[in-house]
């Protein structure tokens, strides 16, 4: 941030910014099918996850560790919490419907 310096995408992946690089011809299949992926999931809990990355700046350790507490017993005691760990324990692939 301090040199402005601008990571070219082979260098943003080694450090871990990015978590792929795809070619320009791939880029919206390869968005979709991450959209879908992202859509398919545990919806809820994913907002669980972002509300607690954008208050970690803010919050203490140890007031960043009751939300996180917090977020996990209230993620299971959704329907998809419910369905998540039915499936891990039947060992077969959960079916998240968002609730």
């Amino acid at each position: 941030m301090l040199t402005n310096r601008v990571l070219n995408s082979e260098e943003a992946l080694e450090w871990g910014l990015v978590n792929q690089v795809v070619s320009a011809d791939d880029l919206m299949a390869t968005a979709q099918q991450l959209a879908e992926h992202l859509a398919a999931g545990p919806t809820a809990a994913y907002g669980v996850v972002k509300r607690l990355l954008l208050n970690s700046g803010d919050d203490s350790l140890e007031s960043q560790m009751e939300h996180e507490t917090r977020g996990i017993a209230d993620s299971a005691r959704t329907t998809d919490g419910r369905e998540g760990i039915a499936a891990f324990l039947a060992k077969r692939r959960p079916e998240f419907t968002g609730n």
